[in-house]
């Protein structure tokens, strides 16, 4: 079949197209071991550094018997959390650590919000009952996944190249893994905490 001048443009824009697509997302799955098993659940495993322009979601922390749900809370830089009571008794949201806000005192069915502007770990507290505790982990990017009570975790939607693991755990600490996560697939990665 003998190809006429006319097609040839054609056929070579439609292949520079297909060689500008974007590489298909991947992703990370594994477990976070530990020796005692609670340790293993409320573990933020995350990709360190990676290239990220999208919007932050909102996200939400609640407070339902004097407890924050949940515990930890992994957002991008940017996020608005909306701190939700209720609870039938008033709340005072606080951080002490890197920008230190402080909510003041709301009642049931009330919502106040703060806007994470700065990369890092955020204490969560209440001035009025000193047992309630929680985290905000401000990170740079939306590749994070928090574990369950079997220490497993999947980060999914992951741009293909090499990266660097990391996790936050209140009590223990892990070493960073390097993952390499191929077009369309899934990594694997096991995390010791000690």
């Amino acid at each position: 079949m003998r190809m006429t001048r006319s097609l040839l443009p054609t056929i070579a824009a439609a292949a520079l197209s297909l060689l500008s697509l974007p590489a298909a997302a991947g992703g990370i799955a594994g477990k976070v071991n530990a020796k005692v098993a609670k340790h293993k659940k409320n573990v933020v495993v995350y990709i360190e550094s990676a290239a990220y322009t999208g919007t932050p979601k909102e996200a939400e922390l609640d407070q339902k018997n004097q407890v924050f749900i949940p515990f930890v809370l992994p957002v991008v830089k940017g996020t608005t959390v909306k701190f939700l009571n209720n609870d039938a008794t008033g709340h005072n949201v606080f951080s002490p650590d890197g920008e230190k806000f402080d909510l003041g005192v709301y009642s049931k069915d009330e919502t106040r919000s703060y806007a994470f502007k700065t990369e890092g770990l955020y204490t969560i507290l209440c001035k009025m009952h000193n047992s309630m505790i929680a985290y905000v982990l401000v990170l740079q990017n939306p590749y994070f996944a928090v574990t369950g009570e079997d220490g497993a975790f999947k980060i999914e939607g992951v741009p293909p190249g090499e990266y660097t693991l990391k996790v936050w755990s209140e009590r223990k600490k892990a070493e960073p893994i390097k993952v390499t996560v191929a077009e369309g697939s899934v990594a694997t990665a096991e995390v010791e905490l000690r």
